[in-house]
């Protein structure tokens, strides 16, 4: 009996332990990563003030939600955040000791190619921003709406390399300025963003990241904003 006993209770364990070893092994479907890094920038907003740049550069933050579909679709949810004085020397008595700007993006994209470790995905965007000058007394609200293509490949089991390349097409924008609608015509953006992840565990990476946004207003009161961004975080896949 005790034998019998001894042996269904092996038979449990090998069974548990073999199928949470496979359960753990596999691929996770969702992730969420936080990083922070340090933001390079440059603004011209001639409704705010006539000048011809601003510079800015400062720590930002970045948290990030994805998931992968069983049909392979690609969906993500990313919040930026970031705060720093706008510097000019031209006029150093208008510099803004307080520009602050939140960033959501969301994206969902469909799985169009997979082969040799290789994928690519293309879909859709919305980006969301809020910037705020003189800690809200004026802002400047964004929606923005483009297509979206990113590529993944897996160099070996523990690194892989990511690229995402976004192309909004139009643009509606409602501040302390001005409230209008601009389609391709007279507004031009690119964001682009690349990053390593290397493998720490089944459930952690380690990523280094790099982001690219600029932002054009072919208006008399001309806007552009160009951002360089590099961070360093922790993901989990669950």
């Amino acid at each position: 009996m005790k034998r019998k006993l001894l042996f269904l209770i092996s038979i449990l364990v090998l069974s548990y332990t073999t199928g949470f070893s496979q359960t753990d092994t596999n691929t996770k479907k969702n992730s969420i990563e936080f990083s922070t890094g340090y933001n390079s920038g440059t603004l011209k907003n001639l409704e705010f003030a006539p000048l011809s740049r601003y510079d800015y550069n400062g720590l930002y933050h970045q948290l990030k939600y994805s998931r992968i579909s069983k049909r392979e679709k690609l969906f993500e949810i990313q919040l930026d955040y970031l705060n720093s004085e706008l510097k000019s020397d031209l006029i150093p008595a208008l510099n803004v000791d307080d520009y602050s700007k939140i960033v959501l993006n969301f994206s969902y994209l469909k799985q169009i190619y997979n082969k040799n470790k290789f994928a690519i995905y293309f879909g859709l965007q919305s980006q969301t921003s809020v910037s705020s000058y003189f800690k809200w007394d004026l802002y400047d609200f964004q929606q923005k709406l483009g297509i979206a293509g990113r590529f993944t490949f897996k160099i070996d089991e523990k690194q892989s390399l990511s690229s995402k390349l976004t192309l909004p097409f139009m643009m509606w924008r409602t501040s302390t300025f001005e409230e209008n609608l601009y389609s391709l015509k007279r507004y031009q953006s690119v964001l682009w963003s690349t990053e390593y992840k290397y493998k720490l565990s089944n459930h952690f990476d380690i990523k280094l990241n790099y982001n690219f946004n600029y932002d054009r207003l072919q208006i008399s009161n001309a806007y552009r904003e160009l951002q360089h961004q590099i961070n360093l975080g922790i993901n989990f896949k669950f």
